[in-house]
């Protein structure tokens, strides 16, 4: 069998791999490799599940404060839509009452959700020690610069939603590295807050169409460079390059990106490059279930004027919380029905993934039904599965960056992108892809 030759090979064709090759540019010698039939990963806009309406299966929005994104979608030409102003509210539970997340010092003093003391011990951030919490857990933190109340109530539920993770697990290092930084630089976050007052401030939009209209216009953009229903089966040295074991023959290469989800790297690079396989098959990913539901709008009390809301884990529910999303998007549907995105699971309730559905659809709904004044049934409803969609940043995630990087010289030519490493939201995958490709760009080996 005749092998195939190419500069780079990219295995995985999730956001990750689609934004480096297509940033690679159209003159790159270049082939990525894609297991499914389809290109884009976790992004993905469902248009047939429920008659008339559509959601979507991964990422709710774009953030568009990302430099890197921007100039991704102006590449490929897409139309974003930007959610309405209302969007931008967030809700937090607190004994089954939803209470608007505050924003700005005013709000913190009006809000319900702290007691007197615990909106003290918040607004004397300003006096604590810079050098505090700065190595350990995301909790540490929180509770060293805002207080044990302000991270029941305010924090640990915005960390289930991002990560659907235990801000106790989670490092604060890996997973929000500017709040470090700022601290650093200002002292205080009351300080970097107000050295970026009047700066611009980041919206949500969606391409026209939904989310994948995204990772279908990168796909596109590579042509008969990206092959659909591929897997890379074995991956091994050869000589000074890479050679790939495929359904349809071996290729080789003289540099390979491996842009998979953990375990998949893991085991693709078992024998190839064991230490860095080592280190990737550590990495642990939240288990999560999703209900979609169809409602009359009229049987929907809440205004549903916001983002959605999200429970703290002392309210001790299933559901980390839900997204409006035809309010973020009002096109998913017609104006008489109300789409709703329930999340749960994480790291509060792992084993809810394996739930039998009829129990576990009445479970949530039980849940969701008075935060909402939902009445009646829905018009239509989806249940959704993730088994290892959110990698966990844990206290050992830092060391583990530096010692992949570490191993990575041992094996020229071999290059990891994916959202198990540095940053879980799609700016994060798009701004290390480009970086990626920028590097590669100027050094080939």
């Amino acid at each position: 069998m005749s092998v195939e030759s190419v500069e780079t090979l990219v295995v995985g064709g999730g956001v990750s791999g689609l934004a480096y090759a297509h940033a690679r540019g159209e003159r790159a010698d270049l082939l990525l490799c894609e297991a499914s039939e389809r290109a884009g990963g976790l992004v993905r806009t469902d248009e047939t599940s429920i008659p008339g309406a559509r959601f979507e299966r991964g990422p709710e929005a774009l953030q568009t404060g990302s430099e890197a994104m921007r100039a991704l979608v102006a590449e490929l030409g897409l139309e974003l839509v930007e959610a309405p102003a209302a969007a931008r509210r967030r809700y937090l539970d607190r004994a089954g009452r939803l209470h608007a997340v505050p924003t700005g010092p005013l709000g913190l003093l009006r809000t319900p959700l702290l007691s007197a003391r615990g909106k003290l011990r918040l607004l004397s951030e300003p006096w604590r020690d810079a050098r505090g919490g700065l190595s350990g857990s995301l909790a540490d933190f929180v509770r060293h610069r805002l207080g044990p109340e302000a991270l029941a109530a305010l924090v640990d539920p915005v960390i289930g939603g991002i990560h659907a993770g235990d801000p106790e697990q989670l490092s604060l290092r890996a997973t929000f590295p500017e709040l470090q930084r700022a601290v650093m630089a200002h002292g205080s976050l009351f300080g970097a807050m107000r050295a970026r007052r009047g700066g611009p401030r980041a919206g949500l939009a969606r391409p026209r169409g939904g989310m994948q209209r995204l990772v279908d216009a990168l796909a596109a953009s590579l042509g008969p460079r990206l092959r659909t229903g591929c897997p890379v089966e074995a991956l091994a040295r050869d000589g000074e390059g890479w050679r790939a074991t495929t359904p349809v023959g071996p290729i080789r290469a003289q540099r390979v990106v491996v842009a998979l989800a953990a375990r998949d790297a893991a085991r693709l690079l078992e024998r190839a490059a064991p230490d860095v396989a080592e280190l990737a098959a550590e990495v642990t990913s939240e288990r999560l279930v999703g209900l979609v539901l169809a409602w009359p709008r009229a049987a929907v009390g809440h205004p549903l004027d916001g983002f959605g809301y999200l429970v703290p884990s002392r309210e001790g529910q299933l559901h980390l919380g839900t997204l409006f999303s035809s309010s973020i998007d009002p096109s998913v549907c017609g104006e008489d029905t109300a789409m709703l995105r329930v999340l749960a699971g994480g790291a509060r309730h792992p084993e809810l993934v394996d739930a039998d559905d009829s129990e576990l659809i009445e479970r949530l709904l039980a849940e969701v039904r008075p935060r909402l004044d939902l009445r009646g049934e829905p018009r239509a409803q989806a249940l959704l599965r993730w088994r290892g969609a959110l990698p966990r940043y844990d206290l050992a995630h830092p060391r583990r960056l530096e010692r992949i990087e570490g191993a990575l010289p041992a094996h020229p030519g071999l290059a990891l992108l994916g959202n198990w490493l540095r940053g879980i939201g799609l700016n994060a995958l798009v701004g290390e892809a480009r970086a990626l490709a920028g590097a590669s760009a100027v050094d080939p080996g």
